[in-house]
């Protein structure tokens, strides 16, 4: 909806508060169309990395990372990409995948640590009966760490797991914001209220 510019449609599929918020970030050019606003980003991404370092990629195997090359030289945007390397072995839905990791630089090895690691809870926003549901989820799981202040978090935290994955987190948001239309600041994990509505 937000591809096409069918804004109104949105009013219908989340809530008025949801609705307001999205609409003024529609309007202050705070959205990503589609994954294609990333695709020069991949590119060079993948010209730029060797073969070694592609095959590290999350989901990368079997000598993937020669055909993965290929294509990057040979390809100018993501479906030309995708055509290229398509076929029963590998799937559009892992070759996307795969695409994203790159963009974000996930290995293998970082999702493993995902995989083996209690995630954090990152509150992005919440509403008086979210503030509830909040202080029941820490009262009745002590361990589950709920991070209200990426700062803070990172401060205190001295899980290693945890620091890689809000690393990665924080990385995430900084590559995202490169496909705003406008004022595409990194660091809005830290300088981003949480919205309370």
């Amino acid at each position: 909806m937000i591809k096409t510019g069918n804004t109104r449609d949105l009013k219908d599929a989340l809530t008025p508060s949801s609705y307001t918020i999205l609409k003024e970030e529609l309007s202050n050019g705070h959205f990503v169309r589609d994954f294609s606003e990333f695709e020069k980003i991949i590119m060079y991404n993948l010209r730029f990395k060797n073969e070694e370092t592609i095959q590290k990629l999350a989901d990368v195997s079997e000598g993937l990372e020669n055909l993965l090359k290929k294509a990057a030289f040979s390809c100018n945007n993501i479906d030309e990409f995708i055509n290229m390397v398509l076929s029963k072995r590998y799937t559009e839905t892992r070759i996307r995948r795969i695409l994203l990791y790159s963009l974000l630089d996930i290995t293998k090895k970082e999702m493993e640590i995902s995989k083996r690691t209690t995630p954090y809870v990152r509150v992005l926003g919440f509403n008086n009966s979210g503030k509830e549901l909040l202080s029941k989820i820490k009262m009745n799981n002590p361990n589950l760490k709920i991070v209200t202040s990426v700062k803070k978090f990172k401060d205190e935290n001295n899980n290693r797991n945890l620091n890689v994955l809000l690393k990665k987190d924080i990385f995430a948001t900084n590559v995202y914001t490169l496909g705003y239309l406008k004022d595409s600041y990194a660091n809005l994990d830290y300088t981003k209220k949480i919205i309370n509505k």
